[in-house]
């Protein structure tokens, strides 16, 4: 609670942000809507991290407390449920590195045309399809359907009062954020997790399987919010699912006592470093 907390000041303090820029400068609008829908984005991304977390049901010891906490606390943000993430999420898990893995944005190269489709909403109109033809097949009922529509209202709330109270910078920072940086940071972070290096641009992954590939980035400070909520050691998660990011790295301390110490070094990078490795221009 106290990681989902540091989200939510980080979204206060951009807002303050936002409004505090002298705009008399020189570019000053650009520049503080600019600055601000980065920010509000990057920290959108880092909340949204924490609706895995619930996926696993570890908000709270009771299950179905688990979920609404979730929902309330961050999955109203992206107008879906904890429930129908599961069922995404789950399919992930059993078929990582598979053509049907329900979360395929490893499957293609990072380029400069994966940034404009990630940061222009390409990407997201593909993840929505994807997930609303896996939902449909698996005819589970959805007891979170109110967050969809609380999440829809809040979003206007936001745009309508600020809106209205004049804060038209924020307005548009928090509209550019939510509908560009965050899918933005989303997509790029998945990409970095997963993204095998000997993966050929050439192929369709969609008709050949790309393979099981996933890293480790440690614990320094960006790794920590960029992949937070143990995604920053998403190798470990996915070999042992129930465990919560809040024990992985005594997870990690006790492997690297291991016979499977050689194998997270081998995995072991940064993000920076992952994504000049896999960037091309073309």
């Amino acid at each position: 609670y106290l990681d989902l907390a540091l989200g939510y000041f980080a979204l206060i303090v951009t807002f303050a942000f936002v409004r505090a820029v002298p705009v008399e400068m020189d570019y000053g609008l650009l520049f503080t809507v600019l600055a601000g829908a980065i920010s509000f984005g990057f920290w959108i991304a880092y909340l949204q991290l924490f609706l895995h977390e619930g996926a696993h049901f570890n908000f709270a010891p009771d299950r179905g407390q688990s979920d609404f906490l979730c929902n309330i606390l961050v999955a109203w943000m992206i107008g879906t449920s904890v429930q129908q993430y599961r069922i995404t999420h789950f399919q992930h898990h059993r078929a990582l590195g598979k053509i049907n893995d329900s979360e395929s944005t490893y499957f293609s190269s990072l380029n400069l045309s994966f940034l404009i489709k990630a940061l222009f909403g390409v990407r997201v109109m593909e993840v929505l399809r994807s997930r609303t033809e896996l939902e449909a097949k698996a005819k589970r009922v959805d007891r979170g359907t109110w967050v969809r529509p609380m999440g829809l209202l809040a979003h206007i709330a936001i745009v309508t009062i600020s809106f209205f109270s004049r804060e038209l910078l924020f307005c548009a920072a928090w509209v550019l954020g939510t509908v560009m940086f965050f899918p933005l940071f989303g997509a790029l972070r998945q990409l970095l997790e997963h993204r095998d290096p000997s993966a050929d641009p050439c192929v369709d992954y969609n008709e050949h399987d790309h393979g099981a590939y996933t890293r480790v980035f440690g614990p320094g400070i960006f790794a920590s919010v960029f992949g937070a909520a143990g995604f920053n050691r998403h190798l470990l998660h996915h070999w042992e699912p129930q465990v919560s990011y809040t024990n992985l790295h005594e997870m990690e301390a006790y492997l690297l006592k291991t016979e499977l110490a050689s194998v997270i070094e081998q995995r072991r990078s940064t993000y920076l470093k992952t994504f000049l490795s896999l960037f091309r221009f073309t």
